[in-house]
């Protein structure tokens, strides 16, 4: 044999065995990459966008949370042949969610200990790894076809709330809780999340945090508690998942209030399905949500009639969507969606089917819904530079479009995202406009198919008739060190009532309120009671060390009414530590 030949040999070797290292990195990563998600709060997701943004990763369909842990696991893995390109402080953040990411990624769990069955020869030596630089469980056990992974949750929160006048009011609480992740035979993820918190102090204060008031424990007045629960079952196989139970789904484009589903509303149940092939991804969700008021039916035991019994009784309603997206690397995203919302009937199977179109299944079902339409596009073409662009009908008349009749009614929003500005390493700017026409997400031909859960709004915390400027600076000096300032600027057109809340003009200010025939016919944007807030708003969190948290955060909230010319101005202080072992 000639030496071009031996050469020629030796390269057809190297390449089956560099082919082989990628097939077994590509098999291990199938085998060990856990089926839960990760959850939608999760500030991986603002450092995927931040990497989106600038152009280091493409196809990151982010326009539904949450993702699967191997998705968001795949997405590491690329940044790593990218770190000649990330400040100090991303790359401290790219090896901080690469550890945490580890095992969906490698199938590896070196480096990570368990309270429960740790390797330390005592409790002590196992207490003392709860402050080491590295990932902490409370019990995580692996094996081939199983793996099981158990946090407790522990928050200490403190916070006043004051104002300019006489109001000052105070509240602590404790919360507790434990979060449970297993996959099994690498195809079925389980996920367990439950929190329960008790608190001193003003209801009141707490009942204003937008989160915290969705529990139903916070609102009755014998309790000192507040809970939460979140939990489901997983498939996926291949580029196709499915997954039934609850947990929080942030669902739009948005930079902040996010207008398909947004976290103005409690934690729903749902049934979802993802198809997602290259540049394609499917979803489909069908959820159980609740109707706006609660009732109370008196009925009496046929063993006592003297006693009177009253049961508390709150509508069901439905929604469900399907949404389509395209990504074009480095040029731009384009999604669309079709929504419905219903009621007064069990779950319909019409609804519940995958694969149909909703408007004409509505239809066949004799027209008694609310349908919806949505168009959104992400830009990719500027490095470091995105925009999205939102567009959402809740009643469409291309004929009368540009007619201010009061049921063309629709919504839009518009955002830029700044990774870097003006050469500034660390710093995110972000602005947004949103404006919410009248009669947006109310339905008048319903008692139940507004465009809510429980008296609130699915979408955007505004409401119809209103508008908003939002804007946000974020600035990670360090990456364990994230600082971000926001400003919210809002107009609110609401609806005239008298002292007794019985309306008076009907000005399309109110999702429980729909349009009747005695209205006027066309509409007037942020007509009636002209409400303008300006809020503006400080967090700042800081891990001290690995899993353990401050935060604070500082919120000022001014609300002006023009028609009484009062204004009430109201600070809050919060500060917390969080800590996951």
């Amino acid at each position: 044999m000639d030496f071009i030949s031996r050469m020629h040999s030796r390269r057809l070797i190297i390449r089956r065995i560099a082919l082989g290292c990628v097939v077994w990195i590509c098999a291990a990563m199938t085998v060990f990459s856990q089926v839960e998600n990760v959850p939608a709060t999760h500030p991986v997701y603002t450092f995927l966008k931040r990497m989106e943004v600038r152009g280091l990763i493409v196809q990151y369909h982010d326009a539904v949370l949450p993702l699967g842990r191997s998705e968001v696991a795949s997405f590491l893995v690329h940044l790593q042949s990218y770190s000649e390109k990330l400040s100090d402080a991303e790359r401290h953040l790219l090896r901080k969610y690469a550890r945490e990411f580890q095992y969906d990624a490698t199938g590896s769990t070196s480096g990570f200990h368990s309270l429960i069955s740790s390797d330390e020869a005592t409790f002590g030596g196992a207490l003392e790894q709860e402050l080491a630089d590295r990932e902490k469980f409370l019990f995580a056990e692996t094996d081939s076809m199983f793996s099981v992974f158990v946090n407790g949750l522990l928050t200490f929160d403190t916070r006043r709330g004051w104002t300019s006048t006489d109001r000052n009011e105070t509240a602590t609480y404790i919360q507790f809780g434990v979060r449970a992740r297993s996959t099994i035979a690498n195809h079925l993820g389980l996920y367990l999340q439950l929190t329960n918190a008790q608190f001193w102090g003003s209801r009141d204060l707490l009942q204003q945090d937008p989160v915290i008031s969705q529990s139903f424990a916070l609102g009755t007045l014998d309790a000192q508690n507040f809970d939460f629960v979140e939990g489901y079952a997983r498939y996926q196989d291949g580029i196709v998942s499915a997954q039934i139970g609850r947990e929080r789904v942030l669902w739009g484009t948005s930079y902040d209030q996010h207008m398909t589903l947004s976290e103005n509303i409690r934690t729903f149940d749902f049934l979802r399905t993802d198809i997602q092939y290259k540049s394609f991804k499917y979803t489909f969700l069908h959820a159980w949500l609740l109707g706006k008021e609660k009732t109370f039916l008196p009925f009496v035991l046929p063993s006592d009639s003297a006693a009177v019994f009253y049961e508390p009784v709150v509508a069901d309603k439905y929604f469900a969507s399907h949404r389509i997206e395209f990504s074009f690397p480095h040029v731009l995203d384009v999604g669309a969606q079709e929504m419905v919302v219903y009621s007064n009937r069990s779950p319909d199977l019409a609804f519940i089917n995958p694969i149909t179109a909703i408007e004409s299944a509505q239809r066949a079902r004799e027209e008694r819904d609310n349908v919806m339409w949505l168009f959104d596009v992400q830009t990719h073409f500027i490095q470091n530079i995105e925009f999205q662009l939102t567009l959402f009908f809740d009643d469409l008349h291309l004929n009368e479009f540009f007619d201010d009749k009061w049921y063309n009614r629709y919504a839009y929003q518009a955002g830029v995202f700044y990774a870097n500005p003006f050469g500034i390493p660390n710093t995110n700017l972000i602005a947004e406009y949103t404006r919410i026409e009248p009669w947006v997400f109310a339905h008048n031909r319903s008692r139940e198919n507004d465009y809510g859960s429980g008296g609130e709004v699915l979408g955007p915390r505004i409401g119809p008739n209103a508008d908003s400027w939002f804007l946000r600076a974020d600035y990670d000096p360090t990456g364990n060190l994230a600082l971000s300032l926001r400003v919210q600027l809002i107009r609110q057109g609401e609806n005239e009532v008298d002292s007794t809340g019985r309306l008076i003009r009907n000005v399309g200010g109110d999702i429980l309120q729909p349009h009747r025939d005695s209205d006027p016919l066309y509409k007037e944007f942020l007509d009636g009671i002209l409400i303008k807030t300006t809020r503006y708003e400080f967090r700042g969190t800081y891990e001290f060390i690995r899993q353990w948290w401050f935060d604070l955060q500082y919120m000022l909230e001014d609300t002006h009414n023009a028609a009484a010319s009062n204004s009430n101005t109201f600070h809050t202080l919060i500060g917390r530590v969080r800590l996951e072992f």
